[in-house]
C-alpha cells in the first residue's frame, strides 16, 4: 500500500466506539513508555498503558483522549487503539474525576493484585483530571 501524508486514528472499547478520525500524528502510551506514531511507520502491535493518548488533526490541532489498558495496532497508517476503557475530553467533569479519584484511594492494597489495581485506578483519575481541565 502506498504511503500517505496522514494516519487513521480509531479508537474503540467494548462499550462503543469512541473515535475514528484522520490525523497526521498520534502519541499514545504503551504499556512500557509514550509511541509517537507518523505516517510510514512499521507495523506495530503492543500492549497499552494508562494515559493520554494525544493526536493532531490536518491543521496541527491537537485532540486528546484518555485510555486504559487494552492493545494498540499500526499497519498501513492506520492507528487502531482497542481499550479496555477510554474518554475523550468532554465526556468527564473535573468533579466527577476528583470523585473517582477519591474511590481510588479507598481501594484496598494488601495483595500484589489489589496494589497493581488500585495504581491503575489512581492513574486513571488523575489522566481523567488532567483531560477534564484541557482546553
Amino acid at each position: 500500500m502506498a504511503k500517505s501524508a496522514k494516519l487513521r486514528c480509531v479508537i474503540l472499547t467494548p462499550q462503543k466506539p469512541v473515535i475514528d478520525t484522520e490525523a497526521v500524528e498520534v502519541v499514545f502510551p504503551a504499556h512500557d513508555g509514550l509511541l509517537g506514531i507518523l505516517p510510514g511507520h512499521a507495523p506495530l502491535l503492543c500492549n497499552l498503558g494508562v494515559g493520554l493518548l494525544q493526536y493532531h488533526d490536518a491543521n496541527d490541532k491537537k485532540h486528546y483522549c484518555m485510555i486504559a489498558g487494552g492493545f494498540g495496532h499500526v499497519h498501513d497508517d492506520v492507528v487502531t487503539i482497542l481499550a479496555n476503557d477510554a474518554a475523550v475530553r468532554g465526556e468527564v467533569t473535573t468533579a466527577q474525576a476528583e470523585e473517582e479519584l477519591l474511590l481510588a484511594k479507598t481501594l484496598p492494597s494488601h495483595t500484589p493484585e489489589e496494589t497493581e489495581s488500585r495504581a491503575a485506578a489512581l492513574k486513571r483519575a488523575q489522566c481523567l483530571i488532567r483531560l477534564s481541565k484541557m482546553e
